[in-house]
């Protein structure tokens, strides 16, 4: 099956600084059934995650394997919206140690940290498992899900503070409970064993989460990146160099930076995060942050070193990063499809991907990467922004496209030879200027 191909723009606005970028997503493969997850092998394979307990292999040509990976449907409980198979971790010397894990919630609405081998075929796994651990949520929300492998080769668990709202039994300060904690455990001794300097003795390495239902270790430098989803008003992003040992994120006491329930709380030692965004900012309403990755790819100019992140409500996809003065900036973009945003994923090459609850996959391409035959350099389009029409200039005849902010086409001008454009019928706004079905521009009018 070939590739299906649609290119969706996003344009990249800053809160409080001049940068921009534009970028595209292409739709790559057909729809999952609720994707929560996307990760790779070491090889150019994407290993995408469905909540109802199957994983299955997406293909660089866009094919999925007609038999899944895995298959633990029957072990999985997917009754309430924050439970099911939640999260993937490849060995870090897989292949040659041929073990994953994954992080469910089982039929009894536990969280489950499970380990299974590849078949001989390393596109099937054996259903056999090994369960390393059991944690209880004594409610169906707030159960994390992600795992990874940090560059210590342990394993780390985002567990969420047990649910409800507002950590009522305030399990992310409580160091008895593994609830609302970052877990670190060795797979390589046995089951599991506890690394020697984890700060408790036990599988607790931080502690003040709520939510962490995304976390990722940039791929250069090991900074630990976690996404950590609000209560009421903030959503928050910390991030740690190194990735040290008893880190306190601070909630209950604070969401975001703001005082939550200080009741108990330490009076000194949190960390806090390194940005934060309210529900009520610009754009549309927010509600829950999904993280994503530091790019560390080459096929988009421009964005090394750039952390992806989204908002599951709003559909904005948004970039951080630090900027001449060593200040972290924040942009959302306003993209033109309504994505309910899950998860990003990394290949083997840095490229990133995201998925929608809804069974969108898309890989995130510079809008300047294609196989345009007209580039920026020769086409000419003016005044920008404009009052009714705006001259072009080629040299050729192309074909424009013009749609909305929210993915909407307006018109078409197929095989446009004319110099001047009419487009007195747009109402003041941003609109997005397409050229032979890959050259992205943005057009405005006053």
């Amino acid at each position: 099956m070939k590739k299906l191909i649609n290119y969706l723009t996003l344009i990249f606005l800053c809160y409080n600084s001049s940068f921009s970028q534009s970028v595209l997503l292409e739709s790559f493969g057909p729809s999952f059934n609720s994707p929560v997850e996307i990760k790779n092998a070491g090889d150019e394979r994407l290993f995408v995650v469905e909540k109802s307990g199957k994983i299955k292999i997406l293909n660089q040509n866009g094919s999925i394997n007609s038999t899944p990976f895995l298959d633990i449907e029957d072990r999985v409980s997917t009754n309430a919206n924050e439970r099911g198979l939640l999260g993937l971790a490849f060995h870090p010397n897989y292949p040659e140690n041929p073990f994953f894990f994954v992080n469910y919630t089982n039929n009894s609405g536990a969280t489950t940290i499970s380990k299974f081998s590849v078949s001989a075929n390393q596109d099937i796994a054996n259903d056999s498992e090994t369960i390393l651990l059991e944690i209880n949520q004594p409610y169906a929300n707030h159960n994390g899900g992600c795992i990874n492998f940090g560059p210590d080769g342990n394993l780390y668990i985002g567990m969420g503070d047990g649910g409800s709202g507002g950590d009522p039994q305030n399990f992310s300060q409580n160091t008895e409970s593994l609830l609302g904690k970052m877990l670190r455990i060795n797979v390589n001794s046995g089951a599991y064993s506890i690394p020697e300097n984890n700060p408790y003795g036990d599988e607790i390495w931080s502690v003040g989460l709520r939510n962490p239902w995304k976390f990722s270790f940039d791929s250069l430098n090991g900074d630990l990146w976690i996404a950590d989803v609000g209560q009421n008003e903030y959503e928050e992003i910390n991030m740690v160099q190194n990735n040290p040992a008893n880190i306190n994120y601070g909630w209950r006491c604070y969401e975001g930076n703001e005082p939550y329930n200080l009741s108990g709380c330490p009076e000194e030692g949190l960390t806090f995060p390194v940005s934060t965004y309210s529900h009520y900012s610009s754009g549309d309403f927010k509600c829950s942050i999904t993280g994503g990755y530091v790019y560390r790819g080459n096929q988009i100019s421009g964005l090394n070193g750039v952390y992806f992140f989204a908002d599951y409500c709003s559909g904005e996809i948004g970039l951080l990063s630090k900027n001449e003065n060593d200040e972290w900036d924040m942009s959302l973009a306003f993209p033109n499809i309504n994505g309910s945003w899950v998860s990003f994923g990394e290949d083997i090459n840095g490229e990133l991907y995201i998925a929608s609850i809804n069974g969108g996959v898309y890989k995130i391409i510079d809008a300047a990467l294609s196989n345009n035959e007209i580039d920026s350099d020769t086409l000419n389009y003016f005044p920008n922004p404009f009052e009714d029409y705006i001259q072009i200039n080629s040299g050729r005849p192309i074909n424009i496209e013009l749609y909305d902010l929210s993915g909407r086409k307006l018109r078409e001008f197929k095989n446009y030879n004319i110099e001047i454009l009419d487009l007195s019928f747009l109402s003041k706004g941003t609109y997005i200027l397409k050229v032979d079905g890959y050259l992205v521009k943005k057009l405005i009018k006053n």
